[in-house]
């Protein structure tokens, strides 16, 4: 089943809805990922504990799970081999990028 538009404003009307629904994917992953790592503060948790705490399906939170050990593996690299903790990590843009920070104890922060 294919959809052809009747005419451009309904092309853009539907551009703009995909853009809208893409964006609120985007933020409710960037949210997802902020609260699993704060979880992971408290203590370790199974994907499946994440999965029924946080309402979605254990695939998701396996995808999530990954993007995080990938964020947290480029950070013990950069930074002496240091652990990351959920207070490094900061979404940019709303979800669309993220930066991680380094505090040495003595007051100098290394990005």
């Amino acid at each position: 089943m294919s959809w052809t538009p009747k005419n451009f404003n309904e092309a853009c009307l539907r551009a703009a809805g995909r853009r809208a629904f893409n964006r609120r994917r985007h933020l409710t992953r960037a949210s997802r990922i902020s609260r699993i790592l704060a979880l992971q503060n408290q203590r370790d948790f199974t994907g499946r504990e994440l999965s029924v705490l946080l309402d979605v399906h254990e695939a998701t939170i396996s995808r999530d799970l990954k993007f995080i050990e990938r964020v947290k593996a480029d950070y013990q690299k950069d930074n002496f081999g240091a652990s990351m903790r959920a207070s490094s990590f900061r979404w940019l843009d709303k979800g669309r990028g993220y930066e991680t920070t380094f505090e040495i104890r003595n007051g100098v922060s290394v990005k």
